[in-house]
């Protein structure tokens, strides 16, 4: 695979990206899988042309979270740190009047904070570790700590969770989203295999590694962020040691998911679209995010002609290896393709939504029970 991540500046560079080996590991004593190729940071993000703020689906997601925490700590008014913010989708929403601080090394997550009309938040552009909460001075400086869908693309994990028992006070609490391997494994999605997701969490495996560190586990819920998603709220101090469920418990469930991979070209979705294109007519796609990059490089006798994608930073791009332009929603009503694919299927709805207009037959690449012609 390419790095799903990238998006190349000519369709030359991307169809001469470089293709690296991409193997999934679990670990025998808690769960935890992660892919064995472990890519280096700085290069999965140095140009992240991924902007949350630009995906209505997880503008609502944050409008939801950030009312969530409003309300559990309403009368605390925390000191509040949040790892991997991004463009600062969370903590623009949160309440004025809470100090908060988001810590990101993305060039996103610069550009958006340089950017911003009111500076409600401070940014530290720097990877989060113990060194920088020493750097920094955050020994026991903070209230509630905050992660959501950054823990997939740490490597070093274990300087990150004793970084987050340093900076928080005792009693503090950590709050965590992951996307949730056992709705990976039920949905057979295969799409989200990537070298930027380095690990997939169960619930078993995120209690036991954040025990280990001296958290105990206070709740959690199922959301449907992702395709399925953990939020999981972590209390600093007197760790609960949780038996974890053995990796032969998984051992079905990813033999499964290994099938649906290789019999993927038996997909009703792709029998449809091969139908399409013997009878001349031409197909396209619908949400450039690291799933499409996955579908598009592993399903190779699909010939898109281009993919939509929302996001400006995208747009005029090309995915790498299969060389496919990203464009703007409004090829959809200019050059309507006769089938249009929905790769970023976890938002279908809102895509479909978004443009009625469209004339032509949507599909989706996974979720076919709730597909809709």
């Amino acid at each position: 695979m390419p790095l799903a991540g990238q998006f190349c500046h000519t369709k030359e560079e991307a169809l001469t990206a470089d293709l690296i080996p991409l193997n999934w590991l679990t670990c025998q004593h808690c769960g935890l899988v992660q892919v064995m190729e472990d890519v280096n940071e700085e290069v999965l993000f140095r140009n992240y042309n991924y902007a949350s703020s630009t995906v209505s689906g997880l503008v609502h997601h944050f409008e939801e979270y950030a009312s969530k925490l409003g309300s559990i700590y309403q009368h605390l008014q925390p000191r509040f740190l949040e790892i991997g913010c991004n463009d600062g989708v969370l903590l623009r929403r949160l309440p004025r009047e809470w100090e908060k601080c988001g810590v990101d090394p993305s060039d996103i997550a610069q550009s958006s904070h340089l950017q911003g009309t009111t500076r409600s938040y401070e940014l530290v552009s720097a990877s989060f570790n113990t060194q920088l909460v020493s750097r920094q001075q955050w020994v026991g400086k903070w209230d509630v700590i905050s992660g959501s869908n950054c823990l997939a693309h740490i490597s070093n994990l274990k300087d990150v969770f004793e970084g987050v028992a340093l900076a928080l006070r005792q009693g503090g609490e950590f709050w965590v989203e992951v996307h949730d391997l056992a709705a990976l494994l039920k949905g057979n999605q295969w799409d989200t295999i990537y070298h930027e997701h380095k690990v997939e969490w169960s619930l078993d495996s995120l209690t036991h590694c954040l025990g280990l560190m001296g958290f105990r586990r206070m709740s959690y819920e199922r959301i449907p962020m992702h395709g399925g998603a953990l939020r999981v709220r972590f209390k600093k101090g007197n760790p609960h040691h949780q038996r974890t469920s053995p990796a032969s418990a998984y051992a079905s469930s990813i033999a499964s998911l290994k099938r649906a991979y290789e019999c993927r070209y038996q997909h009703p979705s792709v029998q449809q679209l091969r139908s399409v294109i013997d009878r001349g007519g031409r197909i396209a796609a619908y949400g450039a995010a690291g799933r499409a990059n996955v579908y598009l490089n592993q399903m190779l006798d699909l010939p898109f002609a281009w993919i939509v994608d929302e996001a400006p930073l995208r747009v005029g791009k090309f995915l790498p290896r299969v060389g496919t332009p990203v464009v703007s929603a409004e090829r959809l009503i200019s050059d309507p393709p006769d089938h249009c694919l929905i790769t970023a299927w976890n938002y279908r709805r809102d895509i479909q939504s978004k443009n009625p207009h469209y004339t032509g037959t949507w599909l989706t690449a996974f979720d076919l029970q709730e597909q809709t012609p």
